[in-house]
């Protein structure tokens, strides 16, 4: 009995997940390896515990950290343009 209740909790919560996110799209040329990415050893050893840490494949960890990096630079591009395209006075500071 206790078997047939944690496989039907693990498949609630692969439900919710699925549906919580929906799936990437896939990418037309799929990369040889995560390999292709040469890191420096230090942040390697970083994102390793991070990904053992958050129960997450090497791959699945960057995939969310590219994305993360993603929605912060482009938010931070709107906010810069929507500025920009504001009459209010603003202050810039010139690189020594």
């Amino acid at each position: 009995m206790a078997r047939n209740v944690k496989k039907t909790k693990a498949k609630d919560m692969k439900a919710k997940s699925a549906k919580a996110k929906p799936k990437a799209k896939a990418s037309p040329a799929k990369p040889k390896s995560s390999a292709d990415l040469v890191l420096p050893r230090d942040l390697h050893g970083r994102l390793t515990a991070l990904a053992r840490q958050m129960e997450k494949t090497m791959d699945a960890l960057m995939l969310q950290a590219l994305c993360e990096f993603a929605d912060a630079w482009e938010d931070h591009f709107r906010t810069v343009k929507a500025l920009q395209a504001d009459d209010r006075v603003q202050v810039a500071v010139k690189p020594e």
